[in-house]
């Protein structure tokens, strides 16, 4: 046992100096990582600590203080060698000890030689003091939940089971979860290991409110929280005497709730994470007085409620974090190794890992697209210097982008692509095509297209003061984004000089993921160029192939009026509005709900407001109360006749 104790403290020291580094980065990391990650690298870490393989063992230590001990023995005789024979008589003092006094010590040496250690007495302590921590935690956690299963009422609520049955097509979780109402239960929770239960306190919930509850245990249960609490717990029984893993236990329960909130909220709206947070919000008026650790019961007191709600409100583009995760699983796996090592090899073995760090350093930039915002990035220069290094085996209209997708790297090759003073590499196998002058649209999706947008003579304050007004909000600066509809909507400001330019791109809903993380790194290519796509009239004068501000206004308040003949069932009113060339039958809004919140759109000043053919698009946002969670709009084809702009078509979309 004594060597168990041993490996144990050895792995204890060298998991303890990775905590404090972890802890240490800990504002770096979660400023450019999402939590996962740090949460992954805690498992990693946990498991180490619970695998005493050979590293920086105990056995490794005792022989190096033996080594140690004994070369200063020898350096001492080898002094003592080299001195005059004179020296060492004069030096040796000779002490003579009574019968009486020396028999004591001999036996008592004797008796220490044959029995008990004190290495022995510290491993009986370590094993006794793991046996208690797991006793009473296990104990505590057995009794809880027969009292949950005693006194706890099955709920059979339809509403309940029904967004139960939702969540759980939505999370891909097969299994069967049972609900239960406890009335003692402080907050809600995921408990057991086997038949795991989601329980409910005796409260009544608004149907938002229940949503997230309900989503937030579910994406517990689906990721096996559960099981790595009793991981982080049994790490921290057989290391109870190491401070440093308790701090560990703690700050990984917190990660651990940090990307369960960021997986419950991912892709959703600024509106819909401020509601998550009143819902957490409302925990803390039920707070835990007492707690069952191995469940997914979590408070953590208000500092740590602050820290998610900063968290969840201020959910920035981060990067992709599988490379520091795989330096943390080296790191910690061969941690033990490299302190035995010496100052020679560690040296080359940081050498190494910033060697490795560096190659992919462009690839993460590429991935998430990140940048200093506002400032002009020099891009030819970096395009020319790609370009020279790979000048045999591609074309210099060419280059190769790497796009981050759900952890995994995907590399495509993009081309160039000329726009109206501006270049961007396009993926060849998305048959991007130009729709007009500054909107390219893929071919494999249409809902996808990227534009961008001069502003002579603005400042990157005044544009960004314009975009919030409509409806844009910040993710970071100069980095801003709206949800219209089905559809998603990013815009980046750069400054060039003395205009300001705006990449705008746009994707459905459902492919963050994908078109989300392919867009962001196509914006990042964005540059100016010297080639520019001729056109017959110039933007800034508001005529021919644009809309000026006068003519957008004398649309505005065609379909404002329009719409009060369309919403009141008016078909003869209707009809006033349409054009000559107007085909089909006059139709007027058909559902029974109560209309509000009328906004045009496609007419600002970040918007297109391009004229092909002769006519425009347009269209009429506003809500339902039969469809209270979403937008509906009215599209228009817009064409000009003599007496003004007419509706061409029209159709109602979700």
């Amino acid at each position: 046992m004594t060597d168990l104790f041993l490996s144990i403290l050895g792995i204890s020291v060298s998991g303890g100096l990775i905590v404090i580094v972890l802890m240490l980065l800990t504002p770096l990391l979660n400023k450019r990582y999402a939590t996962k990650w740090k949460y992954f690298i805690w498992i990693v870490l946990t498991l180490r600590l619970l695998i005493p393989f050979t590293g920086v063992n105990g056995p490794f230590i005792m022989d190096l203080l033996s080594q140690t001990k004994t070369m200063a023995i020898s350096e001492q005789e080898e002094k003592n060698a080299n001195m005059p024979a004179d020296a060492t008589m004069q030096r040796r003092i000779i002490v003579e000890i009574p019968e009486q006094m020396t028999t004591p010590i001999n036996a008592q040496s004797e008796k220490n030689e044959a029995g008990i250690t004190m290495l022995d007495i510290a491993a009986f302590v370590w094993a006794v003091g793991c046996l208690i921590f797991i006793f009473v935690h296990f104990i505590s956690y057995f009794l809880y939940k027969r009292q949950v299963m005693k006194k706890g009422r099955i709920i059979e609520d339809a509403h309940i089971i029904m967004q139960m049955k939702k969540l759980r097509r939505e999370l891909h979780i097969r299994r069967t979860v049972c609900v239960m109402e406890y009335c003692e239960a402080e907050s809600p929770m995921i408990i057991g290991f086997l038949k795991p239960v989601l329980v409910l306190p005796k409260e009544r919930y608004g149907t938002e409110e229940l949503f997230f509850i309900l989503k937030h245990e579910l994406v517990h249960l689906k990721r096996g929280d559960v099981y790595l609490k009793l991981l982080f717990v049994t790490a921290n029984a057989v290391h109870w005497f190491n401070p440093l893993i308790w701090m560990m236990q703690k700050e990984a329960v917190v990660d651990m709730e940090l990307s369960c909130d960021e997986r419950v909220i991912q892709g959703t709206s600024y509106e819909l994470r401020k509601a998550y947070t009143e819902t957490l919000l409302s925990m803390i008026h039920r707070r835990c007085v007492r707690r069952t650790i191995l469940t997914t019961q979590f408070y953590g007191g208000k500092k740590i409620m602050k820290k998610r709600f900063r968290n969840i409100l201020k959910q920035n583009g981060k990067k992709n974090g599988v490379f520091i995760l795989i330096c943390a699983v080296l790191v910690t796996i061969s941690f033990g190794t490299l302190v035995g090592c010496s100052i020679a090899k560690e040296n080359k073995e940081d050498k190494e890992i910033e060697k490795e760090h560096d190659e992919p350093e462009n690839t993460e930039q590429d991935d998430l697209g990140q940048d200093d915002l506002g400032q002009e990035p020099d891009r030819t220069e970096s395009m020319s210097e790609d370009h020279s290094e790979n000048e045999a085996d591609e074309p210099e209209n060419t280059k190769m982008l790497t796009f981050s997708k759900e952890g995994e790297q995907e590399q495509k090759q993009a081309t160039l692509a000329i726009g109206d003073g501006y270049s961007v590499y396009l993926p060849d196998d998305e048959r991007w095509y130009l729709t007009s002058s500054n909107v390219w649209t893929a071919g494999i999706n249409e809902q996808v297209s990227l534009w961008a947008t001069q502003f002579k003579g603005e400042t990157m304050d005044s544009i960004d003061r314009k975009l919030e007004s409509d409806g844009y909000v910040t993710d970071e600066e100069y980095h801003k984004w709206k949800q219209e509809g089905e559809l998603i909507c990013h815009v980046r400001l750069k400054a060039f000089e003395n205009d300001v330019w705006g990449i705008f791109y746009s994707y459905p809903t459902d492919f963050e993921e994908g078109w989300g993380r392919e867009l962001s790194v196509i914006a990042d290519t964005f540059a100016l160029s010297v080639v520019k796509v001729p056109k017959e009239s110039d933007r800034s004068d508001g005529a021919g192939d644009y809309l000026g501000e006068e003519e957008c206004q004398e649309i505005k308040d065609m379909i404002y009026e329009f719409s009060t003949a369309y919403f009141n069932y008016d078909a003869d009113g209707v009809r006033k509005f349409l054009s000559d060339t107007f085909e089909g039958d006059v139709e007027v809004y058909d559902n029974t709900g109560e209309t509000s919140d009328f906004t045009v759109k496609g007419l600002s000043d970040t918007d297109e407001k391009k004229i092909e053919n002769g006519t425009c698009r347009a269209s009429l946002e506003f809500r339902d109360s039969n469809y209270e969670d979403m937008f509906l709009y009215v599209s228009f084809i817009l064409v000009k006749e003599n007496d003004g702009w007419k509706i061409q078509s029209y159709g109602v979309e979700g």
